[in-house]
């Protein structure tokens, strides 16, 4: 590779295969792409080459070459292999059409090459450990080959990974003839030759040479494509276990037993896994942006060692990880009951992601006393803030300071969290005041602010913990509608500006919310009046309902909040 450090080339993917050998890392992924993927790609050049347009671009392929050596694909093995496949497959149908040379010269430039030292035939493209040998065995061969048997390729695929080959190479045999049909048969061997010429020049990628997997890595977050978070995965795998050494099968025990739990979070495992390495570098290194990521890891892991001290501690804290997105995970069973109900306050009412890494933190160093007065100081924060406003970019590095300092035994204990955090977490006056003028535009949240301070009022010793309730029987009512009728006497502007009001906002039993919709104000009182809940029951006590009645009961409700919400605990 020449000496820059990032090169980037356009080129038809072809022209890539024709350029010399590509090879899959031993431990990517295997090949994964299923039936919509493969038969998407075939109709898009086929639409592409049917219209007579100049080019169909195919992304980004980046490749890590570290000197002479064979680059390796970081990112492009689905489109590359399935290209592959495609050619392949064309390559076979001109050999029964009679046209050899041509079948030849496609196995030759982008399929098949024989090693000059050797003389043994080498594919330009090298799947990953998995896959490898029936690629060769199976995919790439060719009727003419010897001992070719096309009933094995149908019978050997005992892996996934296999049998989506397997399809891919079905599909594009099928997507040949249909495309052929149409076209008369003297014609059918030189409209295969358009395709394979299409695919060489106009079927066309963005290469970027790196020179290892960190700047690979780097890429991708230059990138910032959430596409491209398993390419990501994959990267940070790589580079682990090129660091790992002669512990190489002990590290992949440790990533293993690391994937498998984070699966458990997230339908986008790969995303998480991302995520998780972040977080958890945040505990030893402080504030980590997802653009440092590949620094941080290159400077961190340095050496076999290192490699290993950090896969051994991702697969031991993995567990305490995912407990965060569950209340009702095994971890919690040794933990006072209300520290789960915080947890299920933090994932299902108030939807917080910014404090992850934090209560990442305190799970796997606070002892269970400890985690739960934080886990309850976390609830009120995020309540806090939410209101109050997150103050820009501050949230992000304290609490990622905060992490850190959980993270290498600084605070070992909640009052000293809270202590850290006094200056930036808004004062009690501070968030009465701004409870008593917030806007809520989540329902959610609206919801849950009601119902908490509902459980203040009615003395509950945890308000912040509200069980899921069924939207279905309990309604979110708006005493003054959006729009108003005329027993209201007010104009659809003021009725709109008090719509995200809390003071404008009830908890109603549904079958009750039904018979008053939009009715006038001495209406509805009598259905407040009779509300199991006390902070609906509140309205009735007004004579009329206006902004200024919907201000005042709202800056009645702040002073609930700060109780509700409190900072308070026993240290």
């Amino acid at each position: 590779m020449p000496g820059s450090k990032f090169v980037f080339k356009d080129m038809g993917l072809g022209l890539l295969l024709k350029q010399g050998r590509l090879v899959v890392p031993a431990n990517q992924r295997p090949y994964a792409w299923e039936d919509k993927h493969v038969l998407d790609l075939f109709r898009d050049l086929h639409e592409t080459i049917t219209n007579d347009e100049d080019e169909y671009f195919l992304g980004t392929v980046v490749l890590i070459q570290t000197g002479n050596e064979i680059p390796s694909i970081a990112d492009g093995q689905q489109r590359i292999a399935t290209t592959t496949v495609l050619l392949c497959r064309i390559r076979d149908k001109l050999l029964t059409l009679g046209r050899d040379g041509r079948a030849r010269s496609i196995d030759d430039t982008y399929l098949r090459n024989i090693d000059m030292e050797t003389e043994n035939i080498v594919p330009r493209i090298s799947l990953n450990i998995e896959d490898n040998d029936y690629f060769i065995q199976h995919i790439l061969p060719s009727p003419k080959d010897d001992g070719y048997d096309i009933l094995a390729r149908r019978t050997s695929a005992v892996r996934p990974s296999n049998e989506r080959l397997l399809t891919a190479s079905r599909l594009a045999e099928e997507f040949i003839e249909d495309i052929l049909k149409p076209l008369r048969q003297e014609s059918h061997a030189d409209y295969l030759a358009k395709w394979v010429k299409f695919i060489e020049n106009n079927a066309t990628v963005v290469v970027v040479y790196v020179p290892d997997e960190i700047g690979a890595f780097r890429i991708f977050e230059t990138l910032n494509d959430r596409g491209l978070k398993a390419s990501q995965a994959d990267i940070l795998k790589n580079f682990l276990f090129s660091k790992a050494g002669s512990r190489l099968e002990e590290a992949k025990m440790m990533w293993n037993t690391t994937t498998s739990v984070v699966e458990s979070i997230s339908d986008d495992a790969n995303e998480r896994l991302v995520t998780y390495i972040r977080h958890l570098l945040v505990l030893w290194h402080g504030p980590t942006k997802e653009r440092e990521l590949a620094d941080r890891v290159k400077k961190t892991i340095t050496g076999q060692t290192k490699a290993i001290d950090f896969l051994s501690n991702s697969s031991t804290s993995a567990i305490d990880y995912a407990a965060l997105w569950s209340s009702t995970h095994p971890k919690w069973n040794s933990y006072k009951a209300s520290t789960s109900q915080y947890v299920h306050t933090i994932n299902e009412h108030l939807k917080v992601e910014q404090i992850r890494p934090l209560m990442f933190a305190v799970a796997r160093h606070f002892d269970p006393v400890e985690t739960d007065k934080a886990f309850r100081l976390f609830v009120s924060w995020s309540v806090r803030f939410l209101i109050f406003g997150g103050r820009g970019g501050m949230l992000d590095l304290q609490y990622s300071l905060r992490a850190q300092d959980v993270g290498t035994k600084k605070i070992t204990k909640a009052r000293e969290l809270r202590e850290a955090m006094k200056k930036y977490v808004p004062t009690d006056k501070e968030f009465e005041d701004a409870f008593a003028t917030a806007r809520v535009s989540r329902e959610h949240l609206a919801r849950y602010y009601l119902r908490a301070m509902e459980n203040k009022i009615k003395e509950d010793p945890q308000p912040e913990y509200v069980a899921n309730e069924d939207k279905s029987q309990i309604n979110l009512e708006h005493v003054l509608p959006m729009n108003p009728g005329p027993d209201w006497g007010i104009d659809s502007e003021v009725a709109q500006s008090a719509q995200k009001m809390l003071g404008n906002m009830v908890l109603l039993q549904a079958r009750k919310n039904k018979g008053i919709g939009n009715s006038g104000f001495s209406e509805k009182k009598a259905t407040l009046a009779e509300s199991g809940y006390y902070l609906t029951r509140m309205v009735a006590q007004y004579d009329e309902w206006g902004i200024d009645q919907i201000r005042a009961r709202q800056a009645e409700l702040a002073k609930t909040a700060v109780q509700t919400w409190s900072l308070d605990f026993a240290d």
